[in-house]
């Protein structure tokens, strides 16, 4: 009896049931030890570009070709921001060849403005002012006429200029303006001259668009004050002007006074 009951419990323990957990379990086989891993290419983070550093965009525009036809721009000599008093009132003796003039940005051109400055300057061409016509001609869409861009560059040239005058202003359309696009305006100074006792300054003028793109380029002659000595004054005006009426030709302009006639006596009366 009672090797019957012990042979009972040995059959009722856990161990020794068939089919158990214990029994099915296997011995993990152990993982071999990897010394040399694969080297990923992993690109490091540029970075960050400074504040000062041009675009990519300008930087490849720089060394691009200039335009057939079109000279290079004038190197810049000017490394500091232009001062906000030269904007306002300059002289010609107070400028130098390579000064960059303060540039102008104007907000995303869109089809209201365009519509309006068609209406304003009487250039009612369909390319920009119908968006069906423009697809059925073969282009993406409407766009801005080239004089747009041409009035932004004349702008920023009046804005400089201030007390100067404007003798003669032409530019050249490089790209389409489309809707959208944020045009940016600026110019340098070329060339410094006196002719006739007047002074002038050849501007060179460009306009891009937001990807650094030129859209136009262009030249003006201003015509400006000398000096603050020469000109200057409120009151006076240009250098070729000033010199022209000296004292010599105040005093030529002024009427001569003619002499006294003598006084005759009255007649008398008999």
């Amino acid at each position: 009896m009672t090797s019957s009951r012990s042979t009972a419990k040995k059959m009722a323990r856990p161990g020794h049931k068939p089919g158990s957990k214990s029994a099915s379990r296997k011995p993990k086989a152990k993982l071999a030890k990897v010394t040399n891993f694969p080297t990923a290419s992993v690109k490091k983070p540029l970075p960050a570009a400074k504040r000062s550093s041009p675009p990519p965009a300008a930087q490849a525009r720089k060394s691009d070709p200039p335009p057939r036809g079109m000279p290079a721009l004038t190197p810049p000599k000017q490394v500091q921001e232009p001062k906000q008093s030269l904007a306002r009132s300059f002289y010609w003796s107070e400028l130098r060849v390579g000064d960059d003039l303060p540039p102008l940005t104007k907000p995303a051109i869109d089809r209201v403005q365009i519509v309006r400055y068609a209406a304003s300057s009487g250039d009612f061409n369909r390319l920009h002012l119908d968006e069906p016509y423009a697809h059925a001609v073969g282009f993406p869409g409407l766009f801005a006429p080239g004089m747009l861009a041409m009035a932004f560059v004349g702008q920023l040239l009046t804005a400089w200029l201030r007390r100067g005058h404007v003798r003669k202003l032409g530019a050249r359309f490089i790209k389409i303006v489309w809707p959208g696009d944020e045009l940016t305006c600026h110019g340098r100074i070329a060339e410094l001259r006196k002719e006739s006792g007047a002074c002038y300054a050849d501007v060179e003028l460009w306009a891009e668009n937001q990807k650094g793109e030129l859209v136009l380029r262009g030249q003006a002659t201003c015509e400006l004050y000398e000096s603050p000595q020469n000109g200057g004054a409120d009151g006076g005006g240009l250098l070729f002007a000033l010199q022209q009426s000296g004292p010599s030709a105040a005093a030529a302009a002024k009427p001569k006074s003619s002499p006294p006639s003598p006084s005759k006596p009255p007649k008398k009366k008999y």
